[in-house]
């Protein structure tokens, strides 16, 4: 039998939760996040691949893939309340609140094909949103780079 990569991580994922449940567990995931998790890069994080989830989804995988845990008690809590919000707004607002935190700028994993407004007021991480994930250090040196230097670079990517 041949199977796609989703396909088969939805079958492990059955398996899984099968012996979990066998021992009185439950899965630390949903199917849809752990389907997402599996087909990630370590490198970045692709908006497109987290878009199909549902909001409460969206909010487990984006605390896992960009923070590398699970969303803490109190934060689901406070999350709880918007998950009826419309998803853009509901995603636009997880996003923002995590790469603004502290804790994400000691990761700083890029977030790919993002098409949410999410870093007007800080030009600097507009570079960790965009379409192509760079490497931390190609980030780190265009961040230390005056700002006519900035543009040039944006320009010579195509970014501008």
């Amino acid at each position: 039998m041949k199977y796609t990569d989703d396909e088969l991580a939805r079958r492990l994922y059955g398996l899984a939760a099968e012996r979990m449940q066998a021992a009185g567990r439950q899965m630390p995931c949903s199917e849809a996040v752990f389907s997402v998790l599996t087909a990630a890069a370590p490198d970045a994080v692709s908006y497109r691949a987290m878009e199909t989830l549902n909001n409460p989804d969206f909010l487990e995988a984006a605390y896992l893939l960009l923070l590398g845990r699970p969303v803490d008690a109190p934060s689901l809590d406070a999350w709880k309340a918007q998950f009826s919000q419309p998803e853009q707004e509901f995603r636009t607002a997880v996003l923002k609140t995590i790469i603004t935190s502290a804790e994400y700028q000691k990761h700083r994993i890029p977030l790919t094909g993002c098409p949410l407004m999410l870093a007007e007021d800080e030009p600097q991480q507009n570079l960790l949103i965009s379409s192509q994930a760079l490497p931390e250090r190609l980030v780190k040196m265009y961040q230390h780079m005056p700002r006519p230097l900035q543009k040039l670079a944006k320009k010579i990517a195509g970014k501008e």
